[in-house]
């Protein structure tokens, strides 16, 4: 049985304790724990600072190469598309404001718009209704297609074919006069809510020679499933934009070349990758002159991934070469 002075003995011991780390934490324990603490503050507020100064100096070159492009931009991109039409294609989720500045880009350059059309939510949605709605408005265009789809193209790809067949065009000639089958194909996949057809489709509109297709980023909450059928739309899209046409480009923000967008999507299919460029850094003045470039390298048969993304190859595409004349 435990006597009285072990009970006495084991108390003195607590207090003891007690006495010695209050003793400690108010003297110099305490003050090497403050000293450490201070350190890290005073450490810590020096990492910020020079996280402040980095960005603001990063911010300040970025406004700087943006003034150059708006300097020098009109000098560069002038005639470079002259007397080419393009038709621009912009993807749901991307930027308007980027869309409307590079079209001024493009004039500037001397080409014409020949179209603009916006592709509606729609065209991608999975729900059955959609899905049944695009299938009928994919079978009721096929006999606009100058050439028979194959036996075994999907829905994506028969919209993609029908798209571009009412939007662009190899030849010069036929891109000079109004179109009415681009006009039956318009207004179908208008009236079927899967196209906005900028100033409607009450006139037949030319076709171009060249495309450009502008995104934005990718829809990270979506399911794998939707993800895969999303991405093999824009892939037919572009790929039938490019064969029926002189050559396309893809744009957009650096958020359409991370995980999922449209640029990201078109750099991960090596085949499609060396036909169609893509642009990433759209919404800067340098992006923009990149889209012209890159058009104009599509008229000699080259292609590129071009801009500031890890994905990009180049920043820009190669200058043409000057006139000598």
């Amino acid at each position: 049985m435990i006597d009285f002075r072990y009970h006495v003995v084991s108390l003195v011991s607590v207090f003891l304790a007690l006495a010695v780390g209050i003793v400690l934490g108010a003297g110099p324990l305490n003050e090497g724990i403050s000293t450490g603490i201070t350190d890290q503050v005073r450490q810590l507020t020096t990492e910020k600072n020079t996280l402040r100064t980095e960005r603001d100096q990063a911010l300040a070159t970025a406004d700087q190469q943006d003034a150059w492009a708006e300097a020098v931009g009109p000098a560069l991109v002038a005639r470079q598309l002259g007397g080419r039409s393009v038709a621009v294609v912009e993807l749901p989720g991307a930027d308007s404001s980027q869309v409307d500045a590079t079209v001024e880009e493009l004039q500037a350059a001397g080409a014409t718009v020949s179209s603009q059309v916006t592709l509606q939510d729609k065209w991608f949605d999975a729900s059955q209704a959609a899905v049944t709605d695009r299938q009928k408005a994919a079978t009721s265009l096929t006999g606009q297609l100058t050439t028979a789809p194959a036996t075994d193209a999907g829905t994506e790809d028969l919209l993609a074919a029908e798209l571009a067949r009412a939007l662009v065009t190899t030849e010069l000639a036929q891109a000079e006069g109004p179109d009415d089958g681009a006009r039956t194909v318009l207004t179908t996949l208008s009236d079927a809510g899967l196209v906005d057809v900028q100033g409607g489709t009450g006139t037949a509109p030319t076709r171009a020679t060249l495309a450009l297709v502008v995104g934005g980023a990718g829809d990270t909450d979506a399911t794998d499933a939707v993800r895969r059928s999303t991405a093999a739309a824009w892939t037919a899209l572009l790929s039938e934009l490019d064969g029926a046409s002189a050559g396309a480009v893809l744009a957009g923000s650096p958020d359409a070349a991370a995980d999922g967008g449209p640029v990201a999507v078109l750099r991960s299919d090596n085949d499609l990758a060396r036909a169609v460029s893509g642009v990433d850094d759209l919404d800067s003045p340098i992006g923009r002159i990149n889209v012209v470039l890159a058009l104009r390298q599509q008229l000699t048969g080259g292609a590129g991934q071009y801009g500031t993304a890890d994905s990009a190859t180049e920043v820009s595409p190669p200058l043409p070469a000057a006139s000598t004349s």
